[in-house]
C-alpha cells in the first residue's frame, strides 16, 4: 500500500472527484477526513465505505472560504487521527456566466471557494506539516485554468490562480519537506459536468472535442492523486499534471473537422 498509515484530509470529499480521492487514498492504506460543506449524508456514506475498507474515517463540515472553520477542520483531523500527512483541495464550484454579465457576488463566490479555499486549507494544514517534518498537498485545478473557457468568467481565472498558488507554495515550503502539486482535470464525469452539459446532444458534442472521445472518470483523477501523494513522486513538486483525454492538444484536430 502506497499510503499506509498516512492521514489525509480531502475537502469536497463527499462527491465526485473528492469522493473518488477519499476512497482511493483509503484503498492505499490512508485514514481519511472527509471534508464537506452541504453534503452531510453523502459524507457519512463515504465514511462508511472507508471504514468498510478497514481504515479510520471521520466527516467534518467546513466552509473552505472561512478561516475559522478551516482551522477547526485541521485541528479536528490532528486531534482525532494524530497528524495530517496529505491534503487534497478538491472543493470547488463553477457558474455559467459571460464576463459582461458576471455579477460581483458570483465572482466572489467562485474565487472564495476555489482559490481562497485552497489557500486557507493549505496554509492551515502546512502549520501542522511543518511541525511534523513534512507533508503533501494536492490542489485540483482545471483545463479551464490553462485555456480560456467560454462563459466561465470566474472559474477559469480561479483555477489558473490555483496553479500559480501551488507553485509558490511548492517553492516556499520545499525546505520543510512539503510537496505541492496541481492536477488539472478535463471534463470529468461528475455532478458539475451534468450541470455544464445537461442534454445528451451537448454531451455528445463535447465528447467529440476530446481525442479519446470520452469524459475523464473521477477514479482516473484519484489515481493520479495517489501517485502524487506517494513516495513514487518524491521528487515532484510545483508540477501541473493535465488529465484531459488529450483535449489540450486537440486544436488542429478541431480545425480539420471544421475544414472538412
Amino acid at each position: 500500500m502506497r499510503l499506509a498509515d498516512k492521514v489525509a484530509v480531502i475537502t469536497g470529499g463527499a462527491r465526485g472527484i473528492g469522493k473518488a480521492v477519499s476512497l482511493a487514498f483509503a484503498r492505499e492504506g490512508a485514514d481519511v477526513v472527509v471534508g464537506y460543506h452541504a453534503s452531510a449524508e453523502k459524507a457519512r456514506l463515504v465514511q462508511g465505505e472507508i471504514e468498510a475498507l478497514g481504515r479510520r474515517a471521520l466527516t467534518c463540515r467546513a466552509d473552505v472560504a472561512n478561516r475559522s472553520q478551516v482551522e477547526q477542520l485541521m485541528r479536528t483531523a490532528v486531534e482525532t487521527l494524530g497528524r495530517i500527512d496529505i491534503l487534497a483541495n478538491v472543493a470547488g464550484i463553477t457558474l455559467r456566466s459571460a464576463m459582461a454579465e458576471l455579477s460581483e457576488e458570483d465572482w466572489d463566490r467562485v474565487i472564495d471557494t476555489n482559490l481562497k479555499g485552497s489557500f486557507l486549507c493549505s496554509q492551515a494544514a502546512a502549520q501542522f506539516m511543518i511541525g511534523q517534518g513534512g507533508g503533501n498537498i494536492i490542489n485540483i485545478g482545471s483545463v479551464s485554468g490553462l485555456a480560456a473557457h467560454y462563459n466561465r468568467g470566474a472559474y477559469g481565472p480561479s483555477k489558473a490562480a490555483v496553479a500559480m498558488l501551488s507553485k509558490v507554495m511548492a517553492v516556499e515550503w520545499a525546505g520543510h519537506n512539503i510537496r505541492v502539486n496541481t492536477i488539472h482535470p478535463g471534463t470529468t464525469e461528475t455532478e458539475m459536468t451534468a450541470y455544464s452539459y445537461p442534454t445528451a446532444e451537448m454531451r455528445a458534442k463535447r465528447e467529440q472535442t476530446i481525442p479519446l472521445n470520452r469524459f475523464v472518470q473521477p477514479e482516473e483523477v484519484a489515481a493520479a492523486a495517489v501517485f502524487l501523494a506517494s513516495e513514487d513522486a518524491a521528487a515532484i513538486t510545483g508540477h501541473s499534471l493535465v488529465i484531459d483525454g488529450g483535449f489540450q492538444n486537440s486544436l488542429f484536430q478541431l480545425m480539420e473537422r471544421l475544414l472538412t
